[in-house]
Parts: structure tokens; C-alpha cells; sequence
């Protein structure tokens, strides 16, 4: 059964929806057979709720949207891309790793944070970046770089291998933000929880003034960002300054998902939940020493015993690698570290977890169609 906008039905009946939406004098629904095979293929991966039959086609790959080819293709190829990058399993670039990819089509320009891959003299844009969609495997990537390559290559797809090796500047970059050909058109952003939003266009930054306030909120922003979006949520936990995961920056989805390396495809609350996860793991490390002092017999309230069962307790989940038993048991001792002051881990998200920036780029149909 797929449920579509609060509705049930069979695989036949909403394949006959879609059909007879394709038949409707003047529909902009490109029905095509593919559509038969599709539908258990989306069953099989889970994927059985959706918000629309909008979000429906675009999963399938064969709506026209207003009668505009490049919106169907933009958008559903942000959703295909997305998905097909995460299927091949990427290995998360941390701060620690040395970058991954295919040197017949890149060079690396510089190290550490500020290096950046760069396409062989040569070498052709269409054809490198869809080579890093289908061969995602042999790839590190960061959630950053993650949300540009979606972008490089569902632009790439939905233009075609010929306009878009014409339209790509050179030398071109595959870079955390700023991409060839990634600008924005318009970016809200804040600096902190329950900041007011500030926009940033091309116009402001050739001003070089302090961007205006914006009369929006979250839930606003996040309804309305268009598919393709790159969405941002930060933890404002000053455990998290400078890690791997003070922020996740993601893709929001035609659905109203959003996609990220390497928490996968969640919804707003539950990216935020993934995000915050890191973090309070990170307070075991905590822990692991005021257990060590208390075994020693040096801690006032936590005796030797009581120490060494406690830590039995935490190598056991750990082992297990049960991250959601784990902060649970770590929010449960939070007594036992100097930092963790929320009584539970709803209350640490709620309170520290925020969306912190929408960007939609100048590539989107919303920004073409200007």
C-alpha cells in the first residue's frame, strides 16, 4: 500500500491516478511505462508515504512541472542524485581523513580544510561529476561537499552532457561551498538560536553592509525553501564549536526531505536529533574519566564498584554500537560530566538544535524562471 496526502492505495490504483492525471486535457504529467516498473522498485526501498503526487512523479522521474522540462529535470534529478550518491556509501571526510576520489578526473589543490579538487585539463565536467554520482563508493566526502555534488550533478543531468560541458566555467572546482557554478541567489542565514534571519543576495554582497533583518521564521523557511535547497541545522553546544558536527548542511528533497552524508534522508526534526546525537556522544569521553578516577578511588560519590559496572555498562553499548541506547544511558549519568546540564536529550535539542541557513542557488528553476 503507498499513502499519498493522508490517502491509501494499492500499487494499480495509484498507478491508474498517475495514468489518468497524464490524460487530462492540458496536464503537464508525461506518462511514460517506466512507471509500472518504478512503483515496487520505491515499494521495496521503503519508500511507500509521500506528500503529494507531485512528490510521487518526481520519485518515479516523469512529471513536467508547469510545462517547464528544466523544472521536472532539476528537481527530480536533485532527488535521484541525492539518493543514487548515498546508495554507493561514501566514507565521511572528518577532519582527519585525507580526501578520496577519482584522480583521472581530479587534482587536489591544497591541504587540510582548505583543499579543494579541481577537473584535469581535458577532462570533461558532464562526465567527472556523474562519474562521482555512480562510483560514490570510491569517494570521501563531508556533508558540505555532499550537497554540492547533488547540485553539480543534477544540474548536469538536467541540462545534458553537451549544454552543460558549454555552460561550466574553466578551470572548474568542485570545492565545500562555491562550486563552479554554485552562487546563490538569495540565502538567509543567523548566528545564533532565536537570531532574527538575514538575507543575502548578489545585490548585498556588492554593497559589503550588514544584510537586512528578514520578517520569517524556521518553520517559514523550511516550508518554503524549494526543492534543492541547501538547508544548514547547527548545534550550539560549545562541545560542538569546530567538529565534524557543530552543522549539517543538507539537501531538502521534493518530498519535504532533507539528504545528508552521512545521516541519509530525514526529516527536519530527526536531522536535528542525528546532528545533536554526535555531540552528546562525545561526553562519554567525559565520563570514561570521571569513571577512571572513581576505580582509582578518587572520586567523592561514585565508589570503585559502582565504577567499574558503570564502565562494563558503557563498553557494552559501545561494542554493540547502539548510539540511540547510548545517549540515552550517557543523558541518564549526565551528573557524571562537568557540561551536560539538560535533564534529557529532547530538552538538549530543543535547546540547542536550530536551522542556521536556507540557500537556494542561482541554478534552481525558482531562480531561472526570474
Amino acid at each position: 500500500m503507498f499513502t499519498v496526502a493522508g490517502q491509501h492505495y494499492t500499487a494499480q490504483e495509484l498507478l491508474t491516478r498517475i495514468a489518468g492525471l497524464a490524460a487530462e486535457k492540458g496536464s503537464d504529467v508525461l506518462w511514460h511505462a517506466g512507471y509500472v516498473a518504478a512503483l515496487p522498485e520505491l515499494a521495496e526501498a521503503g519508500r511507500t508515504e509521500f506528500s503529494s503526487l507531485d512528490a510521487v512523479l518526481v520519485s518515479l522521474g516523469g512529471c513536467l512541472v508547469g510545462g517547464d522540462g528544466y523544472a521536472y529535470a532539476y528537481r527530480g534529478q536533485v532527488d535521484l542524485t541525492a539518493r543514487s550518491i548515498l546508495a554507493g556509501r561514501p566514507v565521511f571526510e572528518n577532519s582527519g581523513r585525507d580526501k578520496t576520489f577519482n584522480r583521472l578526473n581530479w587534482v587536489q589543490q591544497g591541504h587540510g580544510d582548505d583543499a579543494f579538487l579541481r577537473l584535469r585539463t581535458g577532462s570533461s565536467p558532464y562526465s567527472a561529476v556523474r562519474d562521482l554520482v555512480d562510483h560514490s563508493a570510491a569517494w570521501t566526502l563531508d556533508c558540505a561537499t555532499f550537497v554540492q555534488a547533488v547540485q553539480l550533478g543534477a544540474w548536469a543531468e538536467a541540462v545534458g552532457s553537451d549544454a552543460f560541458d558549454r555552460r561550466v566555467a574553466r578551470p572548474f572546482d568542485l570545492k565545500e561551498h562555491g562550486s563552479t557554478g554554485l552562487t546563490h541567489r538569495k540565502l538567509w542565514f543567523r548566528d545564533s538560536q532565536g537570531a532574527e534571519f538575514r538575507l543575502r543576495t548578489p545585490a548585498s554582497d556588492r554593497l559589503r553592509t550588514l544584510e537586512p533583518v528578514v520578517d520569517t521564521d524556521e518553520p517559514q523557511l523550511l516550508r518554503l525553501a524549494p526543492p534543492g535547497s541547501r538547508v544548514a541545522f547547527v548545534n550550539a553546544d560549545p562541545k560542538a564549536e569546530g567538529s565534524d558536527f557543530e552543522r549539517e548542511n543538507t539537501v531538502k528533497l521534493p518530498d519535504g526531505t532533507y539528504a545528508s552524508h552521512p545521516f541519509g534522508i530525514l526529516s527536519a526534526a530527526a536531522t536535528k536529533r542525528a546532528l545533536a546525537q554526535q555531540t552528546v556522544l562525545r561526553y562519554g569521553d567525559e565520563i570514561d574519566a570521571t569513571l577512571a578516577r572513581a576505580v582509582a578511588g578518587e572520586h567523592d560519590s561514585i565508589g570503585p564498584d559502582e565504577a567499574r559496572s558503570a564502565q562494563e555498562e558503557l563498553d557494552r553499548l559501545l561494542a554493540v554500537d547502539d548510539r540511540g541506547a547510548l545517549v540515552t544511558w550517557i543523558m541518564d549519568h549526565r551528573i557524571w560530566t562537568e557540561n551536560l546540564l539538560y535533564d534529557d536529550f529532547d530538552e538538549y535539542v530543543h535547546d540547542l538544535l536550530y536551522l542556521g541557513e536556507v540557500e537556494v542557488y542561482t541554478i534552481t528553476p525558482e531562480s531561472t524562471a526570474r
